[in-house]
Order: C-alpha cells, then sequence, then structure tokens
C-alpha cells in the first residue's frame, strides 16, 4: 500500500489537474480576446464539433 505521503501528493495533483483549464479553454479565451466573440464563438463550434 502507498504512504500517506505519497496518496496526499497523489490527490493534490489529482484536485490541481480538475482544477486548471485544459488546451480546448486556453485555446477558446486567447482567441475570444484577440479575435473578438464572434472568432470564440466559431472557434468554440469547430470544437464541439471534433468532439462528437
Amino acid at each position: 500500500m502507498p504512504s500517506l505521503a505519497a496518496l496526499l501528493a497523489f490527490a493534490a495533483l489529482s484536485v490541481g489537474l480538475a482544477v486548471t483549464p485544459g488546451p480546448n479553454m486556453l485555446y477558446l479565451a486567447s482567441r475570444t480576446l484577440a479575435q473578438g466573440r464572434r472568432a470564440g464563438l466559431v472557434s468554440l463550434a469547430g470544437c464541439r464539433r471534433a468532439w462528437r
């Protein structure tokens, strides 16, 4: 069985990964800030289409 320190480190890293945005979110936010709402929505539609 893993040690308590290893379990706590694993839990902390898991929470950190769960609350940080992924690459899609970073892409959408940067596109929206740089080129406006319409470009962000078009990018969102493209990302959504790729996941289907």
